[in-house]
């Protein structure tokens, strides 16, 4: 959703579609180009993609699956309205929205209605975006693809906001009631071309953790909180001690619970 992402484009077609690009592509160079060329090509972009990963394996490289990625095991702690870091973890609700688009239509991403649907959605999030001082709105996860499709058709995306209330006032706002509009001319009026789909859950206090590994802290890691009246923005508090973090109870703020879950653990575990 958004503009374009050209990281997605290696998720456009199926296998089978690529190889079919590059048999055609291959197939124009050796009608072209003359026979002793004919392969240079496909021998360059193997040599650089086998030197490439040869390097990077070999340390002479950067590893670039680790951009960006925080090598550490973490968990976030979302401030106060003061900006301090509370004392206890999972003192925040959060409302979570999944919503998800799919083309049902053989030109798949490419359909004229799919890309109005889009724009809409562009439209929406930049509002989000623009009023997150004031609507709650906390922020959101990349795009995801749902891998179950061989198509490729369906985008997911997770929004996060400071509680079911404001999601809720978030529907009655222009660029929310444009985009229903269509759907509901497009979508629930008969045409199967697109398909829509949302999920909504709330986490009140003390019933949501996060814990990130060697990884980019995302998703509840990358929400920006309003701070009181000033409307200024601050991300969560990264914690990294391994005694703050310890169990899943622990991360949501409940040590009582951690401690019986830690008894439970070390009987089986000795048992074993």
């Amino acid at each position: 959703m958004g503009a374009y992402n050209f990281k997605l484009l290696k998720d456009e077609l199926s296998l089978s579609g690529w190889l079919a690009i590059g048999a055609t592509a291959q197939a124009l160079v050796s009608y072209l180009a003359p026979a002793r060329y004919s392969l240079v090509p496909v021998a360059l972009v193997s040599f650089i993609l086998v030197s490439n990963l040869l390097l990077q394996h070999l340390g002479w490289a950067r590893n670039t699956y680790l951009n960006d990625a925080v090598l550490d095991r973490t968990t976030v702690v979302f401030p106060e309205d003061d900006g301090s870091k509370p004392e206890k973890m999972g003192t925040k609700p959060v409302a979570v929205f999944w919503l998800g688009i799919r083309s049902n239509h053989p030109m798949g991403r490419l359909h004229p209605a799919y890309q109005k649907l889009n724009k809409y959605l562009d439209d929406m999030y930049a509002d989000c975006e623009a009023n997150r001082a004031t609507n709650g709105f906390l922020g959101r996860s990349p795009d995801l693809i749902a891998s179950d499709y061989s198509q490729n058709n369906t985008l997911h995306s997770v929004s996060y906001w400071k509680s079911i209330e404001h999601l809720e006032a978030f529907s009655r706002r222009p660029a929310h009631l444009k985009g229903f509009k269509f759907l509901v001319a497009n979508v629930m009026g008969g045409s199967t071309d697109l398909g829509v789909l949302h999920e909504v859950f709330y986490c009140p206090p003390g019933h949501w953790e996060a814990i990130y590994t060697n990884v980019k802290t995302q998703n509840f890691g990358s929400l920006q909180w309003p701070m009181g009246k000033s409307g200024n923005l601050r991300g969560a508090y990264i914690e990294r001690d391994p005694n703050v973090i310890k169990g899943m109870w622990g991360r949501m703020g409940n040590k009582l619970k951690q401690a019986e879950a830690d008894e439970k653990f070390e009987k089986v575990f000795g048992d074993a």
